[in-house]
């Protein structure tokens, strides 16, 4: 609207134009012209407060999002198994969730991980089992599906900690 220039502040010869034929007309108005005429002014200076503030919004959204993609494309959290005293529940941090689980929970998953034909085959195999009865996991360590970097880390923390007895 105004532009500063040297601590002197230019207006256009459109707006300067305008306020000359507003000043012109405001003495020809009523009390009630000036005060439609008054309020319409404040509705438009709202407005304008708050596109401005919608534009701060989206701005900070977007700075927002990109730290957001670069927290999720930084390092996978790791993923730790601890046994108990007992070596009948063990407790699994995945993400920033930390589970217990079964004796045979933890088997059947380590025997996915040796059993399966490929790694991928096992990635893919480990969702699969977790979401059918450990929805509970994939939920709260936020995994969305077998390429998630949270399945690759379960299953290279459970081979890096378990082998089969046959092998």
């Amino acid at each position: 609207m105004s532009a500063s220039t040297g601590g002197k502040s230019r207006v256009s010869p459109k707006r300067k134009r305008l306020l000359e034929e507003l000043g012109e007309a405001l003495p020809q108005l009523d009390e009630q012209g000036l005060a439609f005429l008054l309020n319409q002014a404040h509705v438009l200076i709202h407005n304008l407060q708050v596109e401005k503030i919608n534009r701060e919004l989206a701005e900070l959204e977007k700075k927002n999002q990109a730290a957001r993609q670069a927290i999720a494309a930084g390092p996978v959290p790791p993923v730790r198994i601890e046994e108990s005293d007992n070596r009948k529940t063990f407790f699994l941090t995945i993400g920033r969730a930390r589970k217990a689980l079964a004796l045979d929970e933890v088997k059947r998953l380590v025997r996915i991980c040796y059993a399966a034909e490929s790694k991928s085959a096992a990635l893919r195999q480990l969702y699969t089992v977790l979401s059918r009865e450990r929805g509970d996991i994939l939920a709260d360590a936020r995994i969305a599906g077998p390429s998630s970097p949270l399945i690759e880390s379960l299953f290279h923390a459970l081979r890096e900690k378990y082998h089969l007895e046959d092998r």
